[in-house]
């Protein structure tokens, strides 16, 4: 299996975890490595984009437990930061691109998270039939 790298970094006013609802009703700034820059090439011409990051502050993880809204679930049925693999998805609006630099809304991660990869949203591949 191939090692995990991050591809950039998360640029945020939070600088710890909020809710959700909240972290997702702001902008922040996704500062792509300077190695990984041609990646980006035409991604301005998407309106959103897939974040996939990695919870770098959570620890551990319990398969079965009480969540946000006190119902007990699993945690691949929760989308907790309390996971054996500790990655985040999150879709978002694509504001902005500046060199390296995508100025997005809606991104539920705190301020340093390592971002792992950025996909463009698609209609006809992430929308379930």
């Amino acid at each position: 299996m191939n090692q995990i790298k991050s591809i950039g970094r998360v640029q945020s006013k939070f600088k710890e975890a909020a809710s959700p609802e909240e972290m997702r009703k702001e902008e922040s700034t996704i500062i792509i490595d300077s190695k990984y820059e041609d990646g980006l090439y035409k991604i301005e011409d998407n309106d959103y984009l897939q974040v996939i990051f990695s919870f770098h502050l959570s620890e551990g993880y319990e398969l079965i437990a009480p969540r946000r809204h006190g119902k007990e679930r699993g945690v691949f049925a929760c989308r907790s930061p309390r996971r054996p693999s500790s990655i985040g998805v999150t879709t978002v609006e694509l504001l902005e691109r500046d060199g390296r630099k995508l100025r997005v809304k809606g991104l539920d991660a705190i301020d340093g998270t390592p971002v792992i990869d950025i996909k463009p949203y698609a209609n006809v591949m992430d929308t379930p039939e």
